[in-house]
């Protein structure tokens, strides 16, 4: 049976809208629950199956979202308001009061706020590319907007009750250019649609806080097992690793799930990114692969760890009780190098695996070949740096390229830095890697100053996001004085480098 537009009043008095749907069975049964800003109909057909399968599933808006009342602000309210629907779930006569929170992107977040605020009710956790933050999310590890990824979602999601599907795209197709647009605070007025956030995001900037977010010591408290789903391809696959690694203790069960997809993860339609195809290997029967993992959570029957991960190239699945793998630091000394760019024209930002290769006819580029002779790379690599930039702030921004002979060059791997003195020293991060390269494949190290519009360009000032064409300087010259690439080498059983 279904239920649909019930209402649950807040403790501040605030009506949410949630969908009950259940078994047709007098037992107690435990629950499914998502709580997304996207709209609870999109549930409808998910909640018939849960409900076919024995499980009661409740859908509900989170609050300023389609049919709840109040105001929709961002990661506000989400703790409070899902204790509160886990408590009027668990006092329901149908409920045994098990508790399986699931979501993605945003209700990925909703569903940790649920564990954590009730840890005592949580049964089971399904967390699909969680979206963890405003700052986490809008801003890069380095602190640089991600322009693109800001406009995209808040011109659809942000400052309105309903979303505004397709939009973006509209936008963008109507004007390719948009996003080249300063000083980057004017931005919203150009897409079409009242954004009073926007400027706010930019303002509060990649450390901002809401009292509400989900912290390290808050995941090491989660004793629930949890199922960590990724893509490789996915902007938070970072957060999905950090997470496996973060949550529980020594005896918390938890299981690990990257595939070769984008943020839309499992439920990829096709098997191609880009110019790479990982063929059928990289489908995975999701809701078999669910339906079997929370029944053993339920029941106890979990391995401790387990971690399934695609490597691509190969295009199998490895299966481990860890992730990475041991490997071996393969070492490359880059050489010095000047790159020298011109903020009127940055270099330009590539979707996913699209072919990079036509940027390579671009001056405004160093280009470092890595002679390696492993052929396996899984884990995290990182590069050093040494060098000096002519400007009050530089972006150098590292990409690791797999290249084909006589084919195309895909990005494996990206990382960036903000500096904002004259002589610089950089220890960066760069992956997660998950490759085998194939005969005639061969990797590039790639350094640039821009990605715009992944990356909202740099002015050369410390107030870039206020920054307008007039003030841009004619040239920022950025030298290398030597550096170093290191990558995650995995061998083969007996020992010898892949």
């Amino acid at each position: 049976m279904i239920l649909a537009n019930q209402r649950l009043i807040a403790a501040d008095g605030t009506a949410l809208a949630y969908d009950v749907h259940r078994p047709p069975t007098a037992d107690r049964v435990p629950t499914v629950v998502l709580r997304t800003p996207y709209g609870r109909s999109k549930h409808l057909e998910e909640g018939r199956g849960w409900a076919a399968r024995g499980y009661a599933f409740v859908v509900g808006d989170v609050r300023g979202r389609y049919d709840s009342d109040g105001t929709w602000d961002p990661y506000r309210n989400e703790r409070a308001d899902g204790a509160d629907l886990v408590d009027w779930i668990t006092a329901q006569a149908w409920s045994d009061g098990r508790i399986i929170v699931i979501g993605g992107s945003y209700a990925g977040y909703t569903a940790w706020a649920m564990a954590v605020e009730r840890p005592d009710e949580t049964a089971a956790i399904v967390s699909l590319g969680p979206s963890m933050s405003l700052a986490r999310t809008k801003f890069s590890p380095s602190g640089i907007l991600r322009l693109g990824e800001h406009a995209a979602w808040w011109a659809e999601r942000a400052d309105a009750r309903t979303s505004r599907e397709g939009l973006s795209a509209i936008v963008f197709r109507e004007d390719p250019t948009l996003l080249d647009h300063l000083p980057v605070v004017e931005i919203a007025d150009r897409l079409g649609v009242a954004l009073p956030g926007w400027n706010a995001v930019i303002v509060a900037g990649p450390e901002a806080l809401t009292g509400e977010e989900i912290t390290a010591s808050d995941l090491a408290a989660v004793r629930a097992p949890s199922l960590h789903v990724g893509g490789w391809h996915d902007l938070l696959v970072d957060g999905t690793l950090g997470h496996w690694e973060l949550v529980g203790d020594a005896v918390t069960p938890k299981r690990l799930l990257v595939g070769p997809w984008l943020h839309d993860l499992v439920f990829s339609v096709g098997t191609r990114v880009g110019e790479l195809d990982h063929g059928e290997a990289s489908r995975i029967a999701w809701s078999t692969e669910l339906l079997t993992w929370i029944d053993d959570a339920l029941t106890g029957r979990l391995p401790l760890r387990r971690a399934d991960t695609f490597v691509m190239g190969a295009d199998t699945w490895d299966t481990a009780d860890r992730w990475p793998p041991a490997s071996t630091s393969d070492v490359h000394e880059l050489r010095a190098a000047v790159l020298e760019s011109d903020p009127r024209s940055p270099f330009p930002s590539r979707a996913e695996a699209v072919d990079r290769s036509p940027l390579f006819a671009r001056a405004d580029a160093v280009r470092w070949p890595i002679p390696t002779a492993a052929t396996r790379f899984v884990g995290w690599g990182s590069v050093d740096l040494e060098g000096r930039c002519d400007a009050d702030v530089g972006d150098w921004i590292l990409r690791l390229l797999l290249v084909s002979e006589s084919g195309p060059a895909v990005e494996l791997a990206v990382t960036e830095a903000s500096t904002d003195t004259t002589e610089v020293r950089l220890h960066l991060p760069l992956g997660p890697l998950s490759i085998q390269l194939q005969h005639g494949h061969s990797l590039v190290l790639e350094l640039t100053a821009a990605d715009l519009p992944r990356l909202a360009r740099n002015t050369g000032t410390a107030d870039r996001y206020r920054t307008g064409t007039d003030s841009l300087p004619r040239l920022i010259v950025q030298t290398v004085d030597r550096g170093r690439l290191i990558l995650p080498a995995v061998g083969h059983a007996d020992g010898t480098v892949a």
